[in-house]
């Protein structure tokens, strides 16, 4: 199957053959085998690639997906290759609104780096989180203005609580 992920404003063409726990990727004409094995069953997979090891967390959000891997989170919107080439030929409605920024786990709050009324650039770091013993800073996907911040420092907070609202600059 071939597919489009866009990663904040990279593109990659893959191609995808999914073979039980291994997977065989063609990345924009790159070959990569990703051996992939869950853990936690709760959206956690130890990944081994190219022999480096990583813990990779998926966490589904409103229109993507977020993946952390090594404390870093990465948004990944991917769709069918065709789907994509279809969607593109279609006039797009802009979406009104901002961005809520999610924990993608339980943890608790070491830092919020933002204040009410600050205004923040497309990934921009906005919170840190600490989850599974690792510090992860959480960033602005789409950038805008602090509209409000739900929680605090030292707060334990669960996964898809909503610490940072953005809205659009005006």
């Amino acid at each position: 199957m071939k597919y489009l992920a866009n990663v904040g404003e990279n593109t990659y063409h893959i191609s995808l053959d999914d073979q039980d726990t291994r997977i065989d990727l063609d990345i924009n004409g790159e070959p990569l085998q990703i051996d992939l094995v869950p853990i936690n069953g709760d959206h956690t997979y130890s990944l081994l690639i190219n022999g480096r090891s990583y813990v990779a967390t998926m966490m589904d959000m409103d229109e993507s997906c977020q993946v952390m891997i090594d404390g870093r989170v990465y948004a990944v919107d991917v769709e069918e290759e065709e789907l994509a080439r279809l969607r593109s030929q279609v006039k797009r409605k802009h979406h009104a609104g901002g961005e809520q920024i999610k924990a993608p786990m339980p943890g608790r709050i070491l830092d919020i780096e933002v204040a009410v009324g600050d205004t923040v650039e497309s990934g921009q770091g906005v919170a840190i989180i600490e989850a599974m013993k690792m510090e992860n800073e959480l960033r602005a996907l789409t950038g805008g203005v602090v509209k409000e911040i739900r929680t605090r420092v030292g707060d334990a907070v669960n996964k898809n609580d909503i610490l940072v609202v953005l809205e659009e600059k005006s």
